[in-house]
């Protein structure tokens, strides 16, 4: 397919949302237990939304329904969807949707994370991000990222989770990033695990000689458990 300045601002959204590695041993600190804390327990259903400056997609997710039953969509409707949209059905149909749960973002933070700030219930940590592993083009774009994760000191879990590049970088010859700036929030699930609320991705830049400017917002919502 051929590259368009979209289609490349989409992949770096793609790779900033998923640098994923195994995160080495760290001190008993806030952070070591907050990376520690249980992944498993119920599952839910939830709702999603989607929103670029091209795109306003939403839907229900139930992990626990058979492959080709998962995703509920609710918009666009089905003549709408792009090549894009149909890729993202499928991965969650298969089950690999991997941006529910705040802590598939521990596996980017390395045992360097420095504390620089902390209250009587939270700690802030400031790191390099580690890239994906399964993601060739992810380690040249990483190494331009500063992080940092807030986490809660008495209910171990990742609260906030940021990467932003401090300046402008080539990822490739192809492209430039004036802008790049990564928030998620997240929420606390009824078992007490933190799942993203909201992610928010900015990307300015240039790409084949086009300017672009692209703003990405996922949101989850309406979580019912639907197993133990």
């Amino acid at each position: 397919m051929k590259n368009s300045p979209c289609s490349l601002s989409l992949r770096l959204a793609v790779i900033s949302s998923c640098l994923l590695a195994s995160a080495p041993a760290l001190a008993q600190t806030p952070l070591k237990r907050a990376l520690n804390a249980p992944e498993n327990g119920p599952i839910y259903s939830y709702d999603i939304s989607y929103v670029t400056s091209e795109m306003n997609a939403a839907g229900r997710i139930n992990p626990s329904s058979p492959a080709g039953q998962r995703l509920k969509v609710s918009r666009p409707a089905k003549s709408n969807w792009s090549d894009e949209f149909k890729k993202a059905v499928k991965e969650i149909e298969n089950g690999r949707y991997k941006g529910f749960w705040c802590s598939e973002m521990a596996k980017s933070i390395p045992a360097s994370a420095r504390l620089i700030s902390q209250t009587a219930t939270t700690a802030t940590y400031a790191f390099k991000p580690l890239p994906d592993p399964d993601e060739k083009a992810s380690k040249k774009f990483v190494k331009h990222l500063t992080g940092r994760v807030t986490v809660d000191k008495k209910s171990p879990a990742i609260l906030t989770y940021s990467l932003t590049a401090p300046k402008s970088f080539k990822p490739s010859v192809l492209a430039r990033i004036n802008t790049f700036n990564l928030q998620t929030s997240c929420a606390r699930a009824p078992d007490g695990r933190t799942y993203v609320k909201n992610s928010e991705v900015t990307i300015a830049g240039s790409a084949l000689g086009k300017s672009f400017n692209e703003k990405t917002t996922r949101t989850h919502s309406g979580l019912r458990r639907v197993s133990r």
